[in-house]
């Protein structure tokens, strides 16, 4: 098998234009990593449309793709320095298994039979597929299926693999093994992997960065820390952070920090987006665990800072690590907080009066209108 090439970026995508209404896509993905991106727009068709545009199956425009340092044309036929592998390119049900994998060698017809035989071997016991050789793919399971389509696609050596919604059909516990066998094979033999998804929880499980693509175009790419103390914008902040969203009115920003009124009248702070302007309207996130809650003893809104938020709890239930409560403001808005299992019963009944606050730099404001 390959290993780990010199090139510390595997995969340098510039200025890719393969969805319609989207912003051409500029990617790049290190050397041995694995990078997933996020969908999270109406539009369900953009990441199948990226993995078919980079197995060269889709008609494109683009500035320049390039694998390890060097220019690479999506209509490359024969060994292929990237392949793809997901609902776009499925197994033929009724050969099997090992027929399955070799397909790529023998429709090649440039590698010798030992050759062909050499590499099935390899590939079989490296994916864990020796006992299933002869058996019909229609047969298999769902893990059993993933791992004979990378099978496939490894079986012609790639630097970069693409996996289009290779989860989709697996449970839980089933997604959580496919996650770490695909983990341990690509540290062994220095695979970089794009994976594209639906799921933030299995891209947060298996990826070194993310990127966040709504409706074909990227929105911002990072690690899940900074995805979620510094989204790009509203979109990453809702959909990525789970966030809630407060409108408020900028009065003044100083030193990146905005200092908002909120239809209610309270006055809070947050870092206010680099778009921000002063007398604008706002949209406030935070994210639910970031929130401080507060449960006066009287029962009623002793309110000592003009920053803090009175709310009524609507509804706590326990989410197993944190206890998720639901809030109204005085003007109608739902806020929901998560807190530690420290409260006690008495404070957790719908209609108690609490006190929420958060800390400036816990919090981003972005505009309301795009600009």
């Amino acid at each position: 098998m390959h290993t780990t090439h010199g090139s510390s970026t595997a995969l340098a995508v510039h200025n890719l234009a393969f969805f319609h209404n989207a912003q051409p896509l500029t990617l790049s993905l290190p050397a041995g990593s694995c990078t997933a991106i996020l969908g999270i727009g109406q539009d369900n068709e953009d990441l199948t449309y990226l993995a078919e545009t980079l197995a060269g199956r889709r008609p494109c425009t683009v500035e320049q793709i390039e694998i390890n340092g060097t220019p690479y044309n999506l209509g490359t036929s024969g060994h292929k320095k990237l392949a793809t592998i997901g609902p776009h390119a499925p197994l033929f049900p009724h050969i099997s298994v090992l027929d399955n994998i070799l397909l790529p060698l023998r429709a090649n017809g440039t590698f010798h039979k030992t050759e062909v035989s050499h590499r099935g071997a390899e590939i079989l016991a490296l994916t864990g597929l020796e006992a299933l050789r002869a058996q019909p793919a229609r047969t298999l399971n769902a893990e059993q299926i993933f791992r004979t389509q990378l099978a496939r696609a490894l079986i012609t050596q790639p630097d970069v693999m693409v996996l289009n919604q290779p989860f989709e059909k697996m449970d839980q516990p089933t997604i959580r093994r496919a996650i770490t066998f695909l983990d341990r094979l690509r540290h062994a033999i220095g695979l970089s992997i794009l994976l594209l998804s639906r799921q933030k929880q299995d891209c947060m499980m298996a990826a070194d960065q993310i990127g966040i693509m709504q409706n074909g175009t990227l929105l911002q790419i990072g690690d899940v820390a900074t995805l979620l103390n510094r989204p790009a914008c509203l979109s990453v902040a809702e959909q990525f952070g789970d966030a809630n969203v407060i409108s408020g009115k900028v009065l003044l920003i100083e030193d990146d920090i905005a200092e908002l009124r909120l239809p209610s009248g309270e006055t809070v702070k947050a870092v206010a987006d680099y778009n921000l302007e002063e007398n604008d309207l706002a949209s406030i996130c935070i994210l639910p665990d970031r929130l401080s809650v507060l449960f006066p003893r009287s029962g009623g809104f002793e309110i000592e800072d003009k920053t803090d938020i009175a709310c009524t709890l609507v509804s706590a239930h326990h989410i197993g690590h944190a206890i998720a409560m639901r809030f109204r403001t005085l003007d109608g808005t739902e806020i929901i907080a998560h807190r530690p299992l420290v409260h006690l019963p008495r404070e957790l009944r719908p209609g108690n009066k609490a006190i929420l606050a958060w800390q400036p730099q816990n919090a981003i404001a972005f505009p309301m209108d795009a600009k």
